[in-house]
């Protein structure tokens, strides 16, 4: 028999925004905290899928907790901001090119940017001109060719009173002296490459 189709067989409903948390947490592996602020707006939760791709917990990390605070702070909206950029960036950031301190560097350049002319810059090219690029440590030798281990020297000679606590069994002390290292690296160095160089240079003068 033949069927008439009628204007509500074609109504496609939208996705309420409980059903996209739920959708967020389910399919993207989202944290309930992360999931209810990328869905609280169809723009946010539109972006965050463009870009997802690359490591969605990740992506929603940097989404939720760094660039909307970030559009928040220069009362800018998420449509100024172009998802393949920010895929550019986030990409850099994933594989280690740059680290965290020096993508949130980079984004609030390009933000900047942004709200100043309209436009900006490519996040590559951003990292160039600001230097952030990762320090890569070619070996696991301590030469003071090495820029994390002169980092680390010079934070030690700087801080005779922060060694002499760690010496003492205060393990606050190693992080207070990481923290000057990346400092004075701009963010440049790997935690983990600093830990490493410390750890090697305070045992020895130990």
């Amino acid at each position: 028999p033949l069927r008439v189709c009628t204007w509500a067989d074609e109504i496609v409903l939208p996705e309420l925004p409980d059903a996209r948390r739920a959708r967020f947490i389910t399919q993207y592996g989202c944290s309930p905290i992360h999931a209810r602020t990328l869905t609280g707006d169809l723009r946010v939760a539109e972006f965050y899928e463009q870009v997802a791709g690359i490591d969605p917990v990740f992506v929603a990390t940097w989404v939720a907790d760094t660039l909307l605070g970030e559009l928040n702070y220069r009362d800018m909206s998420i449509n100024r901001v172009s998802p393949d950029w920010f895929r550019e960036l986030i990409v850099l950031v994933h594989k280690g090119n740059v680290t965290d301190k020096g993508g949130i560097e980079v984004l609030r350049s390009l933000l900047d940017q942004i709200r100043e002319s309209g436009s900006c810059e490519t996040p590559g090219v951003c990292v160039g001109r600001l230097g952030l690029r990762v320090l890569e440590r070619t070996a696991e030798t301590m030469s003071e060719d090495d820029p994390v281990v002169k980092a680390a020297r010079e934070v030690i000679a700087e801080q005779p009173q922060a060694v002499a606590d760690f010496a003492a069994g205060k393990k606050e002390a190693f992080n207070f002296l990481v923290g000057k290292v990346m400092k004075k690296t701009r963010g440049r160095a790997k935690p983990a490459d600093v830990n490493q160089v410390l750890l090697a240079i305070l045992g020895k003068e130990g």
